[in-house]
């Protein structure tokens, strides 16, 4: 299969402020943390690259540590490659470590199968408990 050319390739988010405008108009975002000096993360870089041109319907992005400092911090972002997949605003799931292509899509299968009802529910309940 040849890869789309004009496929979304992932979007650069530099700050918290890009992210919460980002996660504010995409309904699933999976984020890469990533920095230059990783090793891990260049070799990993075309497989999150390669999945996202597979997905158009999801929102994958990067963000460079060593440039979106506050991102990384409010997430308190210790390991690099890390993955942070959000949903309707919430935060589903964080992983570290490179992946091959097939442990990728596995991954993402698994968050585009959550119930979203289930987990808005949830905190409906834990909320008006409070």
């Amino acid at each position: 299969m040849q890869p789309n050319q004009t496929s979304p390739q992932p979007v650069t988010l530099d700050s918290q402020q890009q992210f919460n405008q980002h996660v504010a108009s995409q309904a699933f975002v999976v984020l890469l943390f990533t920095a230059k000096w990783c090793d891990p993360c260049q070799t990993f870089y075309p497989v999150f690259a390669e999945v996202a041109s597979q997905n158009p319907a999801v929102s994958f992005a990067i963000a460079d540590v060593d440039v979106a400092t506050d991102l990384a911090a409010n997430f308190q972002v210790a390991q690099v490659p890390a993955l942070m997949v959000v949903r309707e605003r919430v935060i589903i799931d964080m992983v570290t470590g490179a992946m091959h292509t097939h442990e990728l899509q596995h991954h993402l299968q698994m968050w585009q199968a959550l119930e979203m009802k289930a987990i808005q529910d949830h905190f409906s309940q834990t909320s008006s408990a409070a």
